[in-house]
């Protein structure tokens, strides 16, 4: 195991970690709100303190302004950022990469297509993020359902607006691979299709299917934060009015981003100690993407004998 794999491992599985058991280690429970209050100290100093209140011994990633403790948010949306996140790569690959495989090895040999339309190109050319867009601003504001289906709602959503581009991904792969050399030898011995997709064509592709599953995530936790820039949070999203206000309501990591990015110049630690925990983990996913390709190659790398 390389040091860049390593990394990674290690980054994601903190993480994961904090977010399974963090919670029973969390200094204030999640609807415990910090009261306005007023200390005089020994010499006599007063301080009036009023939430937002910045990190502390108390509260070691501060509060937001109506006093709940940050880190307790954190350790509870972080189940659905990370095992979201993980859900809708799984299923972009399992639906996606089947059907690419499928489509690679049983579909027409490659032809000239300059000046073909190719349904392909027409469905990886349209933004995932307008496409969920569109389906969810008029449903995930104040939702009637619960926090588990609107969450549900929105990884089926992203997982099939992603399919196409990864299927894309993996037909290509099988289509070079079908004409491999090993492969034209088990088909003139008389082996199935399906045999050789089992025993040949698979197998040569399982490193990829592992890469790109990491490469997904990476892929998916970004659509959630473009998402949060215009309010769509896993989840839902509650919406006041007076003044107008968004928030998420399974505090997500990206949507505490999405709902503190007009802290940027006040009470940083509101948006900033999220954000910071949200770049880590895309960060290592990262590492682990980069690690195994590192890995691979050297594992699969032809060294002249002498």
């Amino acid at each position: 195991m390389n040091k860049t794999l390593f990394a990674g491992l290690f980054i994601t599985l903190v993480i994961m970690a904090a977010a399974l058991f963090g919670k029973y280690f969390a200094p204030h429970d999640l609807n415990e709100s910090q009261q306005v209050s007023y200390h005089v100290d020994p010499n006599g100093e007063s301080t009036l303190i009023v939430p937002p209140t910045p990190p502390s011994g108390d509260y070691p990633f501060g509060t937001d302004k109506y006093g709940y403790d940050m880190m307790a948010k954190l350790l509870a949306g972080a189940p659905y950022t990370i095992f979201g996140s993980i859900g809708v790569a799984f299923a972009r690959l399992a639906i996606g990469g089947t059907l690419g495989l499928m489509l690679g090895f049983f579909g027409q040999p490659k032809k000239c297509r300059e000046g073909r339309f190719s349904i392909w190109n027409l469905l990886n050319g349209i933004p995932i993020f307008i496409i969920v867009w569109m389906i969810m601003i008029g449903i995930t504001m104040n939702p009637l359902t619960s926090t588990l289906k609107m969450t549900l709602i929105l990884t089926v959503v992203l997982a099939l607006a992603g399919i196409p581009s990864v299927a894309s991904t993996m037909r290509e792969k099988a289509m070079v691979l079908r004409e491999k050399q090993f492969v034209l030898s088990a088909k003139s011995i008389g082996a199935s299709p399906w045999t050789i997709v089992r025993t040949h064509i698979f197998p040569h592709m399982k490193e990829s299917f592992i890469i790109l599953f990491v490469q997904e995530i990476v892929i998916v936790l970004g659509l959630f934060g473009q998402l949060a820039i215009f309010d769509i949070f896993l989840g839902g999203t509650k919406m006041t009015f007076d003044p107008v206000e968004y928030s998420s309501l399974t505090n997500e990591w990206s949507g505490l981003i999405g709902a503190a990015r007009d802290n940027v110049y006040m009470y940083q630690w509101v948006l900033f100690i999220p954000l910071a925990a949200y770049i880590l983990f895309i960060l290592g996913f990262h590492l682990i993407s980069v690690g195994l390709e590192q890995l691979y190659r050297k594992r699969f790398a032809k060294v002249s004998q002498i």
